[in-house]
Parts: structure tokens; C-alpha cells; sequence
């Protein structure tokens, strides 16, 4: 195994994720620069936060499941953790007043409309 030539183990999907800003609404959240705007106002994100949101936005229309998030955004396959997704989903909602736009699909998961 040679370190230097190391591939590049991302998907092509992945990269275009993480360069492409996305607007949704009045929102606008720019990957490269790790900032969420609503309305022109920075609103501050903590890392988790930001993941998940780009994961809703990214999968836009369909439920997603606790599990299905936590694998997206946090890298994580354990389904013991659901509990820290609905926390994060409550911050994320209050932070950028995404109260209807984050929907609890009941007993599945979440979906970004």
C-alpha cells in the first residue's frame, strides 16, 4: 500500500455536494465555507448540525429514517443513537425557524419538503 498515491475515495455525487451551494427558501448554505445564511443573517451551525441539514437538503422529498441520517451526516451505523438525531433536528428547526419544512414522518423518520 502506497500512501502518496492514495485515491480519491470520495463519490463523484459527494464532491459535487460539498462544492455546490444550495439555496432552499431564504436559505442558502455554502459547504466550502461551512456557513448557513437565512434571510442574509449568518446563522451559526455546529458541525453535526450542518451535516444533517446538508443530508435533508441533499435527499429533498424523501423520508429519511434515524438510521439513514445518522450514516449520511455522522458517519455512524449504530441505530442506539437515534435519540441524538430528534435532538439535533429541534435545534436545527429552531435555530433557522424550519419548524414546517423539517417534517417528523411518524414511527420512520424525517423529510425536508
Amino acid at each position: 500500500y502506497n500512501i502518496g498515491n492514495k485515491r480519491n475515495r470520495r463519490s463523484p455525487r459527494m464532491t459535487q455536494t460539498m462544492e455546490t451551494v444550495t439555496n432552499y427558501k431564504d436559505l442558502t448554505v455554502d459547504p466550502l465555507a461551512h456557513s448557513v445564511t437565512r434571510s442574509g443573517q449568518q446563522v451559526p451551525l455546529t458541525p453535526k448540525e450542518f451535516a444533517l441539514l446538508q443530508t435533508l437538503l441533499d435527499h429533498r422529498g424523501r423520508v429519511m429514517t434515524r438510521g439513514d441520517l445518522l450514516s449520511n451526516a455522522w458517519g455512524y451505523s449504530c441505530t442506539g443513537l437515534t435519540r441524538t438525531v430528534d435532538v439535533h433536528i429541534q435545534r436545527l428547526r429552531r435555530k433557522l425557524g424550519l419548524e414546517q419544512e423539517i417534517q417528523t414522518v411518524y414511527r420512520v423518520g424525517y423529510k425536508m419538503h
